[in-house]
């Protein structure tokens, strides 16, 4: 048999050296906690049916969306040159239409005209089906509470045409409204030959469905260099999936629509306007020249006067058309002014580019502005660039209308004094003729006039008709097949996988947090002693005895022989009197001591065992042997060393020096000077002489007594010695506290994943439990039970 004991070797621990990585021991270490993987591999894997079967499969639906942008490019209209220079082009349009899209005031209206207020389910095994448009009954809700918002209201279907809520006793007839908690509603026949006989009826509120539906849309623009939109969005149900997408795509394309008619409509409305006022003008006009011709009997004018009637006609006409752009860029200057409160002037009746220009993207920023209002919320970036665009766009309109002004003031002074000029000439026309003449202006200007705004209305009117929207559908709303979640080959992988990792996470835990000793590595490490031996653990099933059979082969029998062959590399190989001590109670000081004893008496050595722990004396108990006398009695003089031998039965040259009746001062005891005594009296007889002693961490016994030993026994047991503990065995032997101190590793647990493993069970022990108990608790417990593997 392979003997893991080794010999102890004095070690120099000068400085730490770097341990290489062992994967086996590495392994050895979850090894030990082999039963958790299985365990929890299967309890993940049964969350996972379970989950599967009670998680409603998700479906995806996917839409595309063209979004015309006719202003790209170059070549078009000085306007067109002008937006093509400006923020508001390109993918800055795309992206705005994408915030659009996904705007809480599109969604609301969404919401409330497919009325998915109103959810409708029902049991499905260990889950819930959504009974979108096939629900066998349906809420027509007039008022509903806070409490509806709150609890779901359960409609259990019977024969015929009645129902129950909630369990109730109470049958109730479809088609009737009625009252209670939950508000005033009616409740209505739906879809037909289904056999469903309970539906769970779930109201939402308005505000928190929208914001979900919105959390489950994504609208993404697939190349950048291109305006085409997609748009998914993910639901329980095939049909509602595709029915939000459809709707969502009318109600913004409605949205479009009415933000573009609202720039014809304007300009119509100032159309009519003028053409009120001009109409009536005309009208009087006529009648004046009608009346003056009737008054004054006129019939014809002569050549002379028909030439300077001409020219008249043609500078009024002149002048008049200067007025009228005059008044128009008044209009316009007002229009500025009033921060949109004015009807928008009419961009027809312009004849200078630049301002057409301005004037048109002025009304378009005006538009987008109204309604990045509605569909944004204050403070919005794309608002405030909005607002910028307007105000620069409006300095720039103010400045053009002023240099147009000044222009068209020049233009009518030159025009008055050519008026002037002529006026002079008519002097020599008769003064009937010339006030025909002055009437007869005033009618053919308001006529020209007159029909000019004509032409406007129809061009207008023409260009209301063929509005069409920016957007084009390019792929109608269609739902996946197959459920895009819950993945179930990901869902067992990662199941699987966390019933993996989690045993993992839980042994690491375990590890940092157990600070008891686990491998001889912590002791030479922590420590820095060297270690005399092992012990392993006994089997399960053995009789859990203090006394092991020296002549079997069992694993533990043969430590204990690789022991007692090593106490002779103990100082300089004539260490004969041995102290057994420990740091705390439970260690295995007797156990170890006995069965040392026993096996030095196979090997033919006379050898005594002492029980010097005078506080909580256990020998006697595990030998088997009276203790009515023994170290105690010696010690305060009432016997003989002859009366307190006894021999253990173990063996013939094994005997034992019980502690005897428990004194109430161990320590004064110890300190009288007869311990010198008892020993020299026993060198002479026996070979090896071990002593029994109390913990060293607990009592200062083991100190007095290790004065007078030639070397010293430390029991470190497995899963049990703190860490601390082991910084002051290093301590000691530093100090040289006590002689020729080697440790002992005690009840090794081979088949733990540590070493080679010979499969030993548990063997427990136990040492002053009122101070052990404060000392440890839970904790300890918890670690000796993951221990015991």
């Amino acid at each position: 048999m392979t003997d893991r004991t080794h010999v102890a070797v004095p070690v120099e621990y000068a400085d730490t050296e770097e341990q290489e990585f062992n994967l086996q021991e590495y392994l050895r270490r979850y090894l030990r906690y082999w039963y958790l993987f299985p365990l929890f591999v299967g309890l993940t894997l049964t969350a996972a049916f379970f989950y599967l079967q009670i998680a409603q499969p998700v479906y995806q639906a996917t839409a595309t969306l063209l979004i015309k942008d006719e202003k790209k490019g170059v070549g078009g209209s000085p306007s067109d040159m002008l937006q093509e220079l400006s923020q508001f082009s390109g993918n800055k349009l795309v992206e705005n239409e994408m915030e659009i899209l996904q705007s809480y005031t599109l969604m609301s209206q969404v919401v409330d005209e497919l009325g998915l207020q109103i959810g409708y389910q029902t049991r499905d095994g260990l889950g819930t089906r959504d009974l979108y448009k096939q629900s066998p009954v349906l809420i027509e809700p007039k008022v509903l509470t806070e409490f509806a918002y709150q609890e779901p209201l359960i409609i259990h279907l019977e024969e015929g045409n009645q129902f129950r809520l909630n369990g109730e006793s109470e049958l109730r007839t479809f088609g009737r409204t009625f009252r209670n908690d939950w508000g005033e509603f009616k409740v209505v026949r739906g879809a037909t030959g289904s056999d469903i006989s309970e539906v769970k009826v779930v109201f939402q509120d308005p505000i928190r469905l929208t914001e979900s539906i919105l959390g489950r849309l994504a609208i993404a623009q697939p190349n950048v260099k291109s305006t085409v939109l997609s748009l998914t969005y993910d639901d329980v149900s095939i049909q509602r999936s595709k029915d939000v997408l459809n709707k969502l795509l009318d109600v913004y394309i409605q949205s479009s629509l009415n933000d573009k008619n609202r720039e014809a409509s304007n300009t119509l409305k100032f159309i009519e306007d003028r053409l009120g006022l001009i109409t009536g003008e005309l009208g009087d006009v006529e009648r004046d020249v009608e009346s003056y011709k009737r008054e004054q009997g006129l019939t014809d004018i002569s050549a002379e006067s028909q030439l300077f009637l001409e020219n008249i006609k043609e500078n009024d006409t002149k002048l008049n058309e200067v007025n009228v752009q005059l008044r128009i860029l008044e209009s316009i200057e007002s229009y500025i002014q009033s921060d949109n409160d004015a009807v928008a002037p009419a961009t027809y009746m312009i004849n200078d580019p630049v301002l057409v220009s301005l004037l048109t993207r002025f009304n378009e920023l005006a538009i987008q502005r109204e309604r990045y209002a509605r569909t944004t919320a204050a403070g919005n970036p794309l608002l405030e660039t909005v607002n910028t665009q307007l105000a620069n766009t409006r300095q720039a309109i103010r400045e053009n209308v002023q240099n147009l002004k000044r222009g068209l003031d020049l233009s009518r002074q030159n025009l008055e004094s050519v008026n002037h000029r002529f006026s002079a000439g008519l002097r020599s026309i008769p003064q009937k003729e010339r006030e025909y003449v002055g009437i007869k202006r005033q009618q053919t200007i308001k006529e020209g006039l007159y029909l000019y705004l004509l032409q406007k209305r129809e061009e207008t009117a023409l260009a209301y008709a063929s509005t069409v929207t920016d957007s084009r559908l390019v792929d109608a709303p269609k739902a996946s097949f197959h459920p895009i979640k819950p993945k179930r080959s990901i869902i067992w992988l990662g199941a699987f996988g966390a019933g993996v990792a989690i045993p993992l996470l839980l042994i690491n835990l375990l590890f940092m947090l157990n600070n008891t000793i686990q491998t001889r590595d912590d002791i030479e490490q922590i420590g820095r002693v060297s270690i005399l031996g092992e012990v392993g653990l006994l089997k399960k099933e053995s009789n859990p005895e203090s006394i092991i059979k020296m002549t079997s082969r069992s694993a533990v029998a043969e430590q204990f022989r690789a022991l007692r062959t090593n106490l002779q590399y103990l100082g300089d190989g004539s260490c004969r009197t041995i102290m057994l001590t420990s740091s705390i109670g439970g260690e295995g000081k007797s156990f170890v001591s006995i069965n040392l004893a026993a096996s030095l008496a196979y090997a033919d050595k006379r050898v005594i065992l002492l029980g010097m722990d005078l506080r909580k004396p256990s020998l006697q108990e595990r030998l088997q042997v009276p203790n009515d006398r023994g170290v105690t009695n010696y010690l305060i003089g009432q016997s003989r060393l002859t009366d307190v031998i006894q021999p253990t039965g173990v063996h013939p040259r094994f005997d034992v020096i019980t502690s005897g009746p428990i004194p109430p001062n161990p320590s004064e005891l110890l300190s009288n000077g007869r311990l010198p005594q008892l020993l020299a009296e026993l060198r002479e007889q026996y070979d090896y002489i071990l002593i029994d002693c109390p913990p060293f961490g607990l009592v200062t016994d083991a100190a007095l007594i290790a004065e007078h030993t030639e070397a010293t026994l430390y029991l470190v047991r497995f899963n049990y010695t703190l860490r601390d503990h082991l910084r002051h065995i290093g301590e000691l032997s530093r100090t040289k506290r006590f002689n020729n101190l080697s440790v002992i590793f005690n009840g090794v647990n081979y088949g733990a994943g540590y070493g080679y493993g010979y499969g030993y069970g548990g063997y427990g022990y136990g040492y002053y439990d009122g101070e052990e108990s404060k000392m440890r608790g839970w904790q300890h417990r918890l670690k000796r039970m993951v221990g015991q593997s």
